[in-house]
């Protein structure tokens, strides 16, 4: 047995070292086959997930679109105005403020908006859509007090046309920033810079004009509300007189 092994030693050497080079190989190549299958996994889910929060960024983009339009106001003839000095003028309401069913609605899509597509944004992006929606949800609540019609509200909401749109710019810019940086990541929205972010760009939001214009008892808004009771008044007193000079 001895002189076998001494007769055949480099050919047991060979047929070992072949063995444990095979064992290796398909050792290795099993490895390689399953990190290859678990990255084109992973590639595959980080293709799906950039794939839904670009299409949730971009279904934004497009719903938050009307905040960038208007309605004209503008008369032609002195006979339909209550203020001639407005005939001929450009006057430019928000298209969501051209009647109550378009301002409900866009509050109403700001806030589905937020609860499906929230978690897409980063802080910074949820905080506009944040704001932005508080302020339509309070201008709703508002005009609501007031008890007008759809034309009042157009008139009253001039003032707020050059705010709202310059708020659609830099919200749709964030937007575009996002979906320009693929990236698979989702938010909480929590913690201490969130938090902070919050309050900062509350700062902002609440010393912009729309929020004053709510908030403002000199404004048109406010003087509806608060001289509803007088306008109607006199509007009733108004009525009487015709009828008594027919």
């Amino acid at each position: 047995m001895f002189d076998f092994l001494l007769t055949y030693k480099i050919e047991i050497s060979a047929a070992i070292i072949s063995l444990i080079v095979t064992i290796c190989t398909l050792i290795i190549t099993h490895f390689l086959d399953y990190q290859k299958m678990i990255f084109a996994e992973k590639a595959k889910i980080v293709g799906e997930l950039s794939k839904q929060k670009y299409e949730g960024i971009a279904k934004i983009r497009t719903e938050i679109e009307i905040l960038s339009r208007y309605e004209n106001l503008s008369l032609t003839e002195e006979r339909d105005s209550l203020i001639p000095e407005n005939v001929g003028k450009k006057i430019y309401t928000p298209a969501a403020c051209f009647d109550y069913k378009s301002l409900s609605n866009i509050s109403c899509k700001l806030n589905d908006l937020h609860s499906e597509y929230g978690h897409c944004l980063r802080h910074r992006s949820v905080i506009y859509l944040i704001y932005i929606r508080n302020f339509f949800f309070d201008y709703t609540v508002k005009w609501l007090e007031t008890g007008y019609l759809d034309e009042e509200l157009r008139w009253a909401s001039v003032p707020l046309y050059n705010s709202i749109h310059h708020w659609y710019k830099i919200f749709d810019k964030e937007l575009i920033s996002s979906m320009n940086r693929v990236s698979t990541k989702y938010y909480a929205h929590s913690g201490i810079v969130y938090n902070f972010l919050l309050y900062f760009y509350g700062l902002y939001f609440k010393s912009s004009f729309p929020y004053k214009y709510l908030n403002d008892e000199s404004s048109i808004l406010n003087q509806m509300i608060n001289q509803r009771d007088e306008i109607i008044a006199n509007y009733e007193e108004e009525i009487v007189k015709n009828s008594d000079e027919i």
